[in-house]
């Protein structure tokens, strides 16, 4: 796999100011059905209704997802998952009204590659809506800001609804060798489409 170009990137501190600067307010959006959501990046105070999201995955979405059963998010963990390292994780949540969260997706980024892991989740009340649709654009807006080379992210071969959404945004994929049943999906960023509805 290719990696970065010639190209010299920003200095760091002028790419996490943009970073930074883009994590001011929330974003109005509209589900294809006419729900009221707002995206914003997540915050420490998101840890309860983070656990309370995730408590509405379907067993099937959170094995999708985690490629294992489980029956719920710690509080630990969903402590550790909200306060995020900004140089090293960008998280964005679609909450309601209520703050309740209905889409997650968030970038774990590797600096000696300019790469970054993505994963995304959205409420089983809320899929076909373009939910994850707005959160993927947003991921991809800060990798561009990070000026990253690829997101990239590993997909069981039965989840043929995220192998289609990614497809549809111009990913590559490729098996595993050492995991069968394992595909990994990789965007390069510059190249993204936009992409249908998830």
């Amino acid at each position: 796999m290719t990696y970065r170009s010639a190209t010299r990137p920003p200095p760091r501190e002028a790419r996490m100011k943009r970073v930074h600067e883009t994590r001011a307010h929330d974003e109005p959006f509209t589900t294809a059905d006419g729900r009221a959501l707002a995206l914003r990046p997540i915050l420490p105070g998101d840890a309860d209704a983070l656990r309370r999201g995730f408590a509405r995955l379907t067993p099937e979405q959170v094995r999708l997802r985690t490629f294992h059963r489980q029956n719920e998010l710690t509080p630990a963990a969903a402590e550790r998952l909200t306060r995020i390292d900004p140089d090293t994780t960008t998280a964005w949540v679609a909450v309601d009204g209520d703050d309740e969260i209905r889409g997650e997706a968030r970038l774990h980024v590797d600096a000696v590659t300019d790469t970054a892991e993505f994963g995304v989740a959205v409420d089983p009340a809320f899929t076909s809506q373009g939910v994850g649709r707005a959160l993927m654009r947003r991921l991809l807006e800060d990798a561009r800001r990070r000026d990253l080379f690829e997101i990239w992210g590993d997909v069981l071969a039965e989840n043929h609804t995220m192998l289609d959404f990614m497809k549809a945004l111009g990913a590559e994929r490729r098996p595993l060798a050492d995991e069968p049943g394992v595909i990994r999906v990789s965007l390069r960023v510059r190249d993204a489409v936009e992409s249908p509805a998830a």
